[in-house]
């Protein structure tokens, strides 16, 4: 079956139908919400003005034409541009080439002007339909550049135009245009608003705040520069960083010093992390710091907002090539002493640094309306980013110093184990060394003690035998003679036992050994004694001693006194304790005794009492004698006893 041809009118129709279909299609799209515009009209005039402008749209009555443009918009500006006190101030008009107002019926809701910037030095005003809608409230050149435009329309207007007045010949720039309602076009807005200006924002106070925290660290080590050049670093960064923030209302401060703060915080900025990176590896060059040095210093007063100096934001441009080219032979240098020192951090540090040349030409390139005005500065991010590495390195030479101390601590450890076992080996040596000198003093005590009590009583029994070869002796002077041996002897083996601080208790045992001679003897016993403090300081020795003073004073009333009643007392004041002995025989005083008369007795007591840092007299009165003992009641200085005198067995 042949295929009939269709007729040539048919295929003409229906290339008029695709034809026409394609064309509603590209109306549709370019009446739907929302609209992006990206063409519009542009005129220039003279004579404009940065008072504020009144209300109503009044365009310029020129007989020029306005010229079709695209978005975004640039009017390129002069190298060399004109100062601001010339007063020339040329006028950007623009028109946005808006689809047909029909459009607007498809939605009841407001519409939103959209546009990620516009910059100048000067002022920017925005109409809709005649009626003014926005004006900048900022300075001539913090006027809020940075800033995406976010304007409400209300309902979509029939004809939007833009008004930029521009201080001298440093022309100006507008970016695309996007009008939408709130939910099409808030979400691009809230991107771009974050990250022109809140990021920075953000990003500078968090590290300035680190950077305060090294100042405080710095104040209590003064020599660890480090922190002082991260503080320096971070306050140079959000000094940096405060450029992209102002705007939308007047600065506090004349523009013409923060313009000179903001630019020159750049180059401080530059000279801190650069001499962190020398004095981070060990390093100094006198000369190139030096040069570094005065190249910002020479920076900072040849862009001093002066009368006699060009204003700032005319010789922007060309300063910010000098910093480029300051950066660039820092970065060389940097990098070169990092491979030297074959330091990884450091060489990391030194190539981030590196990058920001080619950072710092785009930021120049964007100032100056060479690349699209639509891009984002991005010096702020690589000095965030510079920072954090700045705090890296730091908290690499923190944890170092970390290590360090944990590694000193364990090495003082272990010395002081082995310091603390040589102690103890030493300590033991020693109480071995005390133990066997405290045996063979108390084996000197005991013998001397033996041989002056129990060995001269033996002496004595022995010389009344001798004295009687007929044997005749009284027995009772020998049991008298043997009873005393016996007494020694207990009294010796009684400063043996534990020692106690209680006097009393020494007082007790006294009494308990020589109650039953006192009682034979038919002497009684009053004992007035009374509760006393306990003295700290007796030890056996001391208690050795107190027993022989009241034992010989005893032994000296059952001989010679006659007394037929003996009276003991304590008493104690804060300094003293004292122990008094009366009896009713014949009064004694050792004063009157002549002394080829005195026996050992007597010097033997005065001698234990110096020993005890104590007192001993007498004092007769009309029934008999007094005998005091006074001890301290702390603990006195005792100094090294030397032994009492042995006498020889004749001596007795």
């Amino acid at each position: 079956m042949s295929e009939r041809a269709l007729p040539l009118g048919w295929g003409r129709w229906i290339v008029a139908m695709v034809l026409g279909v394609v064309s509603l299609l590209h109306d549709a799209a370019a009446e739907s919400l929302p609209w992006h515009v990206i063409t519009g009209q542009v005129l220039v005039t003279p004579d404009g003005t940065l008072d504020r402008l009144s209300p109503q749209l009044a365009l310029p009555d020129v007989r020029e034409d306005w010229e079709a443009t695209s978005l975004p918009l640039v009017i390129p500006r002069h190298v060399a541009p004109d100062d601001v006190s010339a007063g020339q101030i040329e006028t950007v008009w623009l028109k946005l080439d808006l689809p047909a107002a029909r459009a607007s019926a498809r939605t009841n809701e407001p519409l939103y002007l959209y546009a990620p910037r516009w910059q100048t030095v000067g002022r920017l005003t925005v109409y809709a339909d005649g009626q003014q809608l926005w004006q900048s409230r900022g300075g001539p050149v913090w006027n809020g550049y940075n800033y995406p435009l976010w304007i409400a329309l209300g309902h979509a207007p029939k004809d939007l135009v833009i008004r930029i007045d521009v201080v001298g010949q440093v022309g100006a720039a507008m970016s695309t245009v996007r009008i939408g309602t709130r939910g099409e076009l808030f979400w691009r807005y809230a991107i771009r608003s974050f990250l022109q200006t809140q990021f920075p924002y953000l990003s500078s106070g968090g590290l300035l705040a680190v950077g305060i925290f090294s100042l405080l660290v710095w104040l209590r080590r003064r020599h660890e520069s480090r922190y002082l050049l991260c503080f320096l670093a971070a306050s140079a960064y959000f000094l940096h960083t405060l450029q992209y923030l102002v705007g939308p209302d007047p600065l506090p401060v004349p523009e013409e010093w923060f313009s000179w703060l903001a630019f020159n915080s750049i180059a401080w900025l530059i000279l801190t992390c650069y001499i962190f990176v020398f004095r981070y590896l060990g390093l100094r060059y006198r000369r190139f710091e030096a040069v570094l040095f005065c190249t910002v210093i020479f920076l900072g007063t040849s862009t001093l907002p002066l009368s006699w100096l060009t204003h700032l934001v005319f010789l922007y441009p060309l300063s910010q090539l000098l910093l480029v080219a300051l950066n660039l032979v820092v970065s060389v240098a940097a990098l070169r002493a990092a491979w030297r020192a074959r330091s990884q951090e450091a060489l990391v540090f030194s190539i981030w640094n590196a990058m920001s040349t080619p950072i710092a030409l785009h930021d120049i390139l964007l100032q100056n309306y060479r690349v699209d005005i639509e891009s984002i500065y991005l010096l702020a991010y690589l000095g965030c980013v510079q920072l954090l590495l700045f705090m890296y390195l730091m908290y690499r030479r923190y944890v170092s110093a970390l290590d360090d101390v944990a590694q000193a601590n364990a090495n003082l450890s272990l010395r002081l184990a082995q310091r603390e076992a040589e102690l103890l080996e030493s300590h033991r040596q020693l109480r071995e060394v005390e133990r066997r000198d405290t045996l063979t003093r108390e084996r000197q005590r005991l013998l001397q003690d033996m041989h002056d009590g129990l060995g001269s009583s033996l002496i004595s029994a022995l010389r009344v035998v001798e004295r009687d070869p007929g044997g005749t002796a009284r027995a009772d002077d020998i049991a008298q003679i043997l009873r005393e041996c016996i007494d020694d002897l207990k009294l010796t083996i009684d400063s043996l036992e534990p020692v106690s601080t209680d006097l009393l208790l020494l007082l007790a045992t006294l009494r308990y050994r020589l109650g039953p001679r006192l009682e034979s003897a038919g002497i009684s016993l009053a004992w007035e004694v009374g509760d006393i403090p306990a003295l700290q300081w007796i030890d056996a020795q001391s208690a050795l001693h107190i027993l022989r003073i009241l034992q010989e004073v005893f032994t000296n009333l059952l001989k010679h006194s006659h007394a037929t009643a003996i009276r003991v007392q304590t008493r104690h004041d804060a300094q003293s304790v004292t122990v008094r002995v009366h009896d009713n025989g014949t009064p004694f005083d050792p004063a009157h005794v002549p002394a080829a008369h005195r026996g050992r007795g007597l010097a033997s007591m005065q001698r234990r009492a110096q020993a005890l840092h104590a007192e001993v007299s007498w004092q007769p009165d009309a029934t008999g004698t007094w005998f005091t003992l006074q001890l301290p009641l702390r603990s006195p200085v005792m100094p090294p006893v030397m032994p009492l005198p042995v006498l020889p067995a004749d001596a007795a």
